[in-house]
């Protein structure tokens, strides 16, 4: 009880003091000065990204004393509008999580038009003291889910005076000594995980996996009985190249069945359980074993262990059945590779003026404000389908920015041209391991968001099992293999970055010809 009145009175003083801030102000205003208050209250406790996508701000807090995640998405309406709410708690089963959620959502419609962040985060901890879920420290006592400063566990906020008397100092004190043991608990280490994976017999290992910083590629996964963890790295020259060996500093996380165990950046450890999640890896295997079980009831085909994301996997008979309605892809909008496509293009139709001029022909062109590299087309049957993938994409935004930037931005090249079935000119992509990477990584994510979120089924429908990145100059029924065994096949038309991924429909025009609408665009820049 004593814990509630705090906190409402903490949420009426956040109110008073954005009150004076939000007249005659508009919303990107209001946003920042709530913005700057709740930077100083949860001090290295919140990370703020701004202008990302469709977003204004994303927020992510951390309530450490419950191991959780709130992560707020804003966009400029708001507060006219409330966030998208999403919450991270390796405590929680996946049913408390979507509990939680929409108990937050359905809360945060309730504050239109008032500043709302810090009312969802105390609701969130009011959430966690309701339903006795154990803090994380080690005195657990009525007070434990006051909203307490990161950095020393007291009760305080640059919304309300310090006022302390002798017995709150006393109070504060405790709480600072319970902050010191939580800091005393530090998490277990990458050797820590390997070791136990190699040495634990009851675990098998085929069932891990390593994430991985390849100084080339990006963030990569692989099995872990693809790795040499005793081997010297000084001993290793460009003969071994059948040996899989890396700074253990450049592994990310482990996962065991496709569900992440240890991961270095969110602190998870499902391992040990030293981070206070309260789980170990038998817990994990638990888990597994009946899931398997279930699905097993249910004549439902497991996935693989050790798969590498094989085509099998998203690209099926079924999905041949269907034809695909929606793409996701990378936008050619460089000004400098537009115009050599474009010019490329006229002097194709100037040249050939008589197959072009062929009614028999029926020559289809791309919109060169439309032009795009396509990583991979699906069916979408509804509007809901559409709705759970584009919150799918906005889920993994962080880990596809980190990969198609890390250690460097991707860059594409496209040279020469090609013709699939002699029906479709287009021009190549350069052979580029991190975009196969990329979109081998989509895949996955896609299918991990669809299965974890109860997704209706999305079809990869349209997908082929060898991926040629291209982009397309014309199709025809006619064959272009005059056209193409007449062009030299060493043309070079530019650079790309991969600034964007767009989810766009597929449609026609009056004239026969297909466009492109983008529905929602993945801002990686």
């Amino acid at each position: 009880m004593i814990s509630h009145i705090k906190t409402e009175y903490l949420t009426l003083e956040y109110y008073n003091c954005m009150a004076t801030t939000a007249e005659n102000k508009s919303n990107s205003g209001g946003q920042e000065d709530e913005i700057n208050l709740l930077r100083i209250h949860f001090k290295d406790n919140i990370r703020i990204l701004s202008s990302i996508g469709q977003f204004s701000y994303i927020l992510k807090i951390r309530a450490d004393q419950y191991d959780v995640s709130l992560t707020l998405q804003l966009d400029e309406s708001y507060p006219n509008k409330p966030p998208e709410i999403l919450i991270t708690a390796p405590r929680l089963i996946p049913d408390q999580i979507s509990l939680v959620q929409k108990l937050l959502q359905s809360y945060s419609e309730t504050l239109i038009n008032q500043p709302m962040i810090l009312p969802i985060y105390t609701r969130l901890l009011r959430w966690f003291d309701e339903n006795n879920i154990q803090t994380l420290t080690v005195n657990t006592t009525s007070n434990s889910s006051i909203p307490r400063s990161p950095t020393n566990g007291k009760m305080g906020s640059p919304f309300v005076p310090n006022n302390n008397n002798n017995n709150n100092n006393k109070t504060a004190h405790t709480d600072e000594h319970n902050h010191e043991d939580i800091k005393k608990c530090s998490m277990k280490t990458v050797e820590d995980v390997i070791s136990r994976i190699e040495w634990d017999n009851s675990l098998d290992k085929r069932y891990f996996r390593v994430g991985y910083i390849d100084h080339f590629l990006g963030l990569q996964e692989k099995p872990f009985n693809d790795f040499d963890f005793k081997i010297d790295l000084s001993t290793i020259s460009d003969r071994h190249t059948n040996i899989l060996a890396i700074p253990k500093h450049r592994i990310q996380y482990f996962k065991y069945a496709n569900e992440v165990i240890w991961d270095k950046k969110s602190r998870i450890d499902l391992m040990f359980g030293s981070t206070g999640s309260q789980q170990t890896i038998y817990d994990v295997v638990k888990r597994h074993e009946n899931l398997v079980a279930t699905k097993n009831s249910q004549d439902e085909k497991l996935i693989d262990i050790d798969h590498h994301i094989p085509t099998k996997r998203y690209l099926t008979l079924t999905d041949g059945l269907h034809k695909p309605n929606y793409i996701l892809s990378i936008p050619i909008n460089d000004s400098s590779l537009v115009s050599y496509y474009v010019a490329y293009r006229e002097r194709l139709l100037s040249k050939y003026p008589s197959f072009f001029s062929s009614s028999s022909s029926l020559i289809l062109s791309v919109d060169p404000h439309q032009l795009h590299l396509t990583l991979l087309t699906l069916r979408l049957e509804s509007s809901l389908q559409v709705e759970q993938l584009i919150i799918a994409l906005k889920r993994i935004q962080e880990e596809i920015h980190y990969h198609c930037s890390y250690p460097e931005r991707i860059c594409l090249e496209f040279r020469g041209i090609d013709t699939f079935h002699s029906k479709k000119l287009f021009v190549k992509c350069q052979q580029n391991n991190r975009l196969e990477n990329l979109r081998t990584l989509m895949i996955e994510r896609i299918y991990e968001q669809q299965q974890k979120q109860k997704m209706n089924d999305i079809f990869f429908a349209g997908n082929y099992q060898d991926f040629i990145p291209h982009i397309i100059l014309f199709k025809s029924k006619r064959k272009l293999s005059t056209i193409y065994q007449n062009e030299t096949n060493d043309v070079y038309f530019g650079k790309q970055w991969i600034d964007a991924l767009h989810l766009s429909s597929i449609g026609t025009s009056e004239n026969g010809q297909q466009k492109y609408h983008c529905i929602f665009k993945l801002d990686l820049s």
